[in-house]
């Protein structure tokens, strides 16, 4: 997913709300520029500034009706109906006074094409052309009326003013698309890292199965014959009662080797898995060194890193890159998790950070961990004691 994460929608968010910032500065700017030539009169000009003030911001604030999560600004009734009439009121107003004052067209052109992405269906598109025939034509028609016609300079605005109503509509269209698909990817890589976390479960539930299944069966089994045989030979039934206590001792132990991650599997499993659940969940995973170098006594306590660490990973970061690096010099090991997905507000150590630290201080080993600047390295060493 290459760095889909939340990073990647917060900036998509901010593209996408500095791109309608600085379409409607652009657009403020051409009406300043008319306002400038003053052609208008000074009630004109007052009824014009807020007018147009009025539908900018309105176009920023209903482009995001139809993205969902952009903004926190929610629509209310018949807002939109009532920029829709003031700016055009404000156009007609423009045309009657100075001719050609096209420039007042585009406040409540680009209300009507931020609206419409709302509009489901194919219609939206011949209702966007329809709307803006409308503008022009409505223009045009005060033109006239004004007795200052403009002739075929007018007629040619109609044109220009019918497709920008589609315009806006479309580069709307395209906004909403990008916002939908970044959306939908965070909300893929969120999944993919619950059912990442759900597989260990689901494989650490299946573990401890497998390793306590046959034992209780025994334990059940022997506790039922030793009954029966209590009264009848009971020589026989303590050696039962015995051999009972025996498991029991020894489910036990296993118990506590699975849920303290003692268990003698090999780092190079451990590794593998960390790396199928990273990947999985939308982070490239690289491993540097070989495992299989890693003294046999060491792999179940440097296992409980790689695992911690890749945990830590998928709970607490938004890494879209991890490294996996194992070193052995001379029988002295280290073992070195990276991922760039640091979250500042992550300041206090987690407690399996802390069990971690206690499980190697017991063979002379240390845990540390580090931040940089877009980074955090967990890093394990030991040696043979």
């Amino acid at each position: 997913m290459d760095r889909l994460a939340h990073n990647l929608l917060d900036r998509v968010r901010r593209y996408i709300v500095v791109t309608l910032v600085f379409t409607a500065s652009m657009t403020a700017l051409v009406l300043l520029l008319d306002l400038m030539s003053l052609r208008y009169g000074g009630t004109t000009t007052a009824v014009l500034v807020p007018a147009g003030v009025l539908g900018l911001v309105q176009y920023v604030r209903i482009s995001g009706f139809s993205m969902p999560d952009l903004r926190t600004a929610t629509r209310r009734r018949g807002e939109v109906a009532a920029t829709v009439v003031i700016t055009t009121a404000a156009w007609w107003l423009a045309q009657w006074q100075a001719p050609l004052g096209i420039g007042w067209a585009l406040p409540c052109s680009m209300v009507i094409g931020a609206y419409l992405p709302v509009v489901s269906g194919w219609w939206r598109w011949p209702l966007a052309v329809a709307s803006g025939l409308a503008v022009g034509l409505s223009g045009y028609g005060v033109e006239q009326l004004s007795g200052q016609p403009s002739g075929a300079a007018s007629e040619a605005w109609v044109l220009v003013l019918a497709l920008l109503v589609p315009f806006v509509l479309f580069c709307n269209v395209l906004q909403v698309w990008l916002w939908s698909m970044v959306r939908q990817l965070d909300s893929a890589r969120r999944v993919a890292g619950e059912l990442a976390v759900a597989e260990e479960r689901l494989r650490f539930a299946a573990e401890l199965h497998d390793i306590q299944g046959h034992h209780l069966q025994a334990i059940a089994l022997k506790g039922e014959l030793a009954a029966r045989l209590i009264g009848h030979d009971d020589e026989a039934a303590r050696v039962q009662a015995t051999e009972v206590g025996e498991l029991a001792r020894t489910a036990l132990k296993e118990t506590r080797a699975v849920v303290h991650g003692y268990r003698r599997s090999s780092l190079s499993t451990e590794i593998g898995n960390a790396v199928d659940i990273l990947r999985a969940a939308g982070i490239n995973a690289t491993v540097r060194g070989s495992a299989t170098e890693v003294p046999p006594p060491l792999q179940p306590l440097f296992g409980i890193l790689v695992r911690e660490g890749t945990t830590n990973i998928l709970r607490h970061s938004a890494a879209a890159e991890c490294s996996l690096t194992v070193e052995v010099d001379a029988g002295r090991v280290r073992v070195e998790l990276t991922n760039d997905g640091v979250e500042e507000r992550d300041t206090e150590p987690g407690s399996g950070l802390q069990g971690l630290r206690e499980r190697f201080a017991v063979v002379g080993g240390s845990v540390r961990t580090h931040r940089e600047p877009g980074g955090f390295h967990l890093v394990g060493e030991a040696g043979i004691p």
